[in-house]
């Protein structure tokens, strides 16, 4: 008996102890660097792509094995944006995974899914993340909302018309962005 109580003691202390950490979803992680997902994930340069698409005649630009297309960006919220059309998540198709690098670290990503997906998403969510800490029911004009939040990092979800969104953003971002706001300039990783 007794030996059964350390286990699941240990067991609940290490759930505690992973909901501290940044927030992620299947293996994209808030707070991984550029280099790391670049490796994990495939990224690909857009434009090269595009230009290689044209080249070859090809029907669809090569962006890798998940379907990651990367920009360089100038301006406050991100150095490098990555776009998929092509994940899933909770076994649902996304209508867009976007990630956010600022200052060679993934600062925000979001996911984007048809409404009809509601459920899969959500219940994907609730797996990794354990329950909404806060919900907000629909009223009139809005939509249901839902939020995880923990020192490192908050997620954001609520169905609107025709899709879901769910947003996951580093708790330092918005002073990343106001510090970069600020500076005018910053570290820009260049997608491979």
């Amino acid at each position: 008996m007794v030996g059964r109580s350390l286990l699941l003691l240990s067991l609940l202390c290490g759930i505690a102890h992973a909901a501290d950490g940044p927030y992620g979803q299947a293996d994209i992680t808030l707070g991984a660097s550029f280099q790391v997902l670049a490796e994990a994930l495939d990224f690909r340069d857009i434009h090269a792509a595009v230009a290689e698409q044209a080249a070859r005649k090809a029907v669809r630009p090569d962006l890798g094995r998940r379907g990651y297309g990367c920009v360089r960006r100038d301006d406050a919220y991100a150095d490098v944006t990555c776009v998929s059309h092509d994940e899933k998540i909770g076994g649902a198709e996304t209508r867009e995974i976007r990630l956010q690098f600022l200052n060679g670290v993934l600062q925000q990503f979001s996911i984007t899914a048809d409404l009809p997906h509601f459920d899969a998403v959500m219940d994907a969510l609730k797996a990794r993340h354990g329950p909404p800490h806060e919900s907000e029911p629909a009223a009139e004009g809005r939509y249901a909302s839902y939020r995880w939040r923990n020192a490192a990092s908050t997620i954001v979800a609520y169905g609107g018309k025709d899709v879901i969104f769910v947003s996951f953003e580093l708790a330092s971002y918005r002073e990343a962005v106001k510090v970069r706001q600020q500076s005018g300039g910053g570290i820009v990783i260049e997608p491979r």
